[in-house]
């Protein structure tokens, strides 16, 4: 048990010597693979398994959200997805986040920290919900690989810019730490 210790202390300080965005890219990378990969598979579930019953839920939402109506079947598909992985993988992304590259610590500031990581995914996730759109409607124009894969390689592009702008808000706003002010800086 003494052994498992000292292993994992190593472990522990070699980890957080390496620099706090490379943590964030290693740790980032890691959540977007995941959140990428449930995209992928969403997507695909549901166009190629669900596709009567992802009809009738479209076609029920539109009938009762006005905005649908502007708003194809295969996008409503895409952004149905996103939404899903983006909630499923908040959990993960969350912890890991918190732990691993922000070294945020206690109990007390837990729910409060991740309202603000909601917050900053809700931002995250627009910025990737618009940029999908717009490259998969280049994509579309272009016309080289079937609408499932031109939509794969649209969110790998929007995953991209999503977490940069993720990374400073999550810095900056989710995970701030607070100055501590020396009696001494004071003078």
């Amino acid at each position: 048990m003494k052994k498992l210790k000292v292993f994992l202390k190593k472990i522990h300080d070699i980890w957080f010597h390496i620099n706090e965005k490379l943590r964030f890219i290693i740790i980032g990378g890691f959540n977007s693979l995941v959140s990428f990969l449930m995209f992928v598979f969403l997507i695909h579930f549901f166009a190629q398994f669900f596709v009567d019953d992802t009809t009738k839920l479209y076609e029920y939402l539109k009938a009762h959200i006005m905005i649908l109506k502007y708003i194809t079947f295969f996008q409503f598909i895409r952004q149905f997805s996103l939404a899903l992985a983006w909630f499923v993988s908040s959990f993960l992304s969350f912890t890991t986040q918190r732990l691993l590259v922000f070294r945020a610590r206690g109990h007390s500031h837990v729910l409060k920290q991740y309202f603000k990581c909601l917050s900053t995914w809700f931002i995250g996730y627009l910025i990737n919900a618009v940029i999908l759109e717009i490259f998969a409607a280049l994509f579309a124009k272009i016309d080289l690989f079937p609408p499932v894969i031109e939509t794969d390689i649209s969110q790998a592009f929007a995953a991209i810019v999503s977490a940069i702008v993720t990374y400073v808000l999550f810095k900056y706003f989710a995970f701030k730490k607070k100055l501590k002010i020396s009696p001494l800086s004071e003078l």
